[in-house]
């Protein structure tokens, strides 16, 4: 769906960019996070038993250090019933390691096809450089997918709640205890996932980002997708797309540096149960540390629905949610950010560009929005229509500086719609409610 960038109507927001301040976002030099000694939290020992904070590394690897390369189609099919699983990783890190240091290096430079044609359930995974579940006191990981692609279909027999797992991991850090951890992952190639599978399930892509990391010290997360993305289900899914962020854990201090080039697209036909569809390019998500965002983008990023109940669709470039010390985010947004349900009951629909929320830290936000932002739900009852750009919101306590430039259009549309919300905030800052 196009949005037309005819010059802005009443309806629309707009706010004048003056040169400065455009300088300022593009050469980064009001992005400096300083951190106090009061505010600053010193790394704990390696947690090898969570209980003790003091407990020695247990037996493992002392230093940790792969490099590899693939360069030749891969092509995995199963035919049969039951559950199974397909797996592809290069120079990647799983299955509760432990090791002092760990520094990984992963290349895809060519096809990755996976297919399931009646397996009840399955797991589908590819990763490049990516660690999971694991122990370390520092990590470095560096992915990176730059073949034609990786394609991962799935048109399983219809099975329980989360049984189907579909994921793309470059550069990523998942489900790991570290003190110090740095991701850095790139993805120029194409990634498709297609469930024709009518059971729920999950599909996800994490591309230099940090997911529910523990251990308390500094985190890094740097994700640049250049190529396409597309994400397709039947029915009720979860669909995760993340690029250079920070999503749970308890980091100290966390940097995000994110970077959309390509489309990204997420796809839910509808029907039964309900569905999460989230992008988070450059954010740090439920983080409570000292958090410093950047984040661009300029790929068009579309989230599409259909008919289903308790809907949520949720869009986030640079912005922060928890933090409650410090927080700083630095955005520039040039690609058009388009949001679409029919036939939804309780839906969601949410875009945060360069904001931060849930939060009682100290917050400077700035941000550049020249994109089209766009929200529609039809034929839907009790919809919630929010953008919040460079906003702080559910702010509790610390000291609030915005500074925000919108050109792009905004329109929020809901038709034949059954009570609902819409709200636009741009530069403000909203209390709890």
């Amino acid at each position: 769906m196009n949005i037309a960038r005819r010059p802005l109507a009443a309806a629309f927001l707009t706010l004048a960019c003056t040169p400065l301040f455009a300088q300022s976002i593009r050469d980064g030099l009001s992005n400096t996070l300083v951190v106090s000694e009061k505010l600053a939290v010193p790394a704990p020992k390696l947690n090898a038993d969570p209980g003790n904070p003091e407990a020695p590394p247990a037996s493992g690897v002392t230093n940790l250090s792969t490099r590899g390369s693939l360069t030749g189609n891969v092509t995995q099919t199963l035919r049969g019933e039951n559950a199974a699983e397909q797996s592809v990783s290069v120079a990647g890190v799983e299955g509760k390691t432990r090791a002092n240091n760990a520094e990984l290096n992963g290349g895809i430079g060519a096809n990755v096809t996976q297919t399931n044609n009646n397996a009840s359930s399955i797991t589908q995974r590819v990763g490049a450089g990516s660690l999971v579940d694991s122990t370390v006191s520092s990590a470095r990981t560096n992915g990176e997918i730059t073949g034609p692609g990786i394609t991962q279909t799935n048109n399983g027999a219809s099975s329980g709640a989360g049984a189907n797992v579909q994921s793309v991991e470059v550069g990523s850090i998942n489900s790991t205890q570290a003190r110090s951890v740095n991701a850095r992952g790139s993805l120029s190639g194409e990634v498709i996932q297609f469930r024709g599978t009518p059971g729920a399930g999950t599909q996800s892509l994490n591309v230099g980002a940090v997911n529910n990391v523990e251990g308390g010290g500094s985190v890094s997360a740097n994700g640049t997708v250049s190529g396409s993305v597309s994400q397709i289900a039947n029915r009720q899914v979860e669909q995760r797309i993340d690029v250079g962020s920070v999503n749970g854990g308890s980091p100290a201090e966390a940097r995000t540096n994110g970077t959309v080039l390509g489309s990204v697209s997420q796809r839910a036909d509808g029907g039964g149960g309900a569905s999460v569809q989230t992008v988070s390019v450059g954010s740090a998500n439920n983080s409570s540390g000292n958090i410093q965002t950047d984040a661009t983008t300029a790929g068009t990023i579309s989230q599409l629905q259909g008919a289903g109940t308790n809907i949520e669709q949720r869009i986030k470039v640079g912005s922060v949610d928890g933090s409650r010390t410090q927080a700083i985010t630095e955005v520039v947004n040039s690609g058009d950010i388009i949001q679409t349900t029919n036939g939804a009951s309780n839906a969601v629909q949410d875009v945060s560009i360069g904001s931060a929320e849930n939060t009682g830290a100290v917050v400077t936000t700035r941000a550049e929005v020249t994109g089209a932002i766009g929200q529609f739900a039809g034929n839907s009852s009790n919809t919630r229509q929010s953008i919040n750009l460079g906003s702080v919101r559910n702010a509790d306590g610390g000291t609030a500086n915005t500074n925000v430039t919108v050109t792009g259009n905004v329109l929020q549309n809901a038709i034949n719609a059954n009570g609902g919300d819409q709200r636009v905030l741009v530069g403000g800052v909203e209390g709890k409610r």
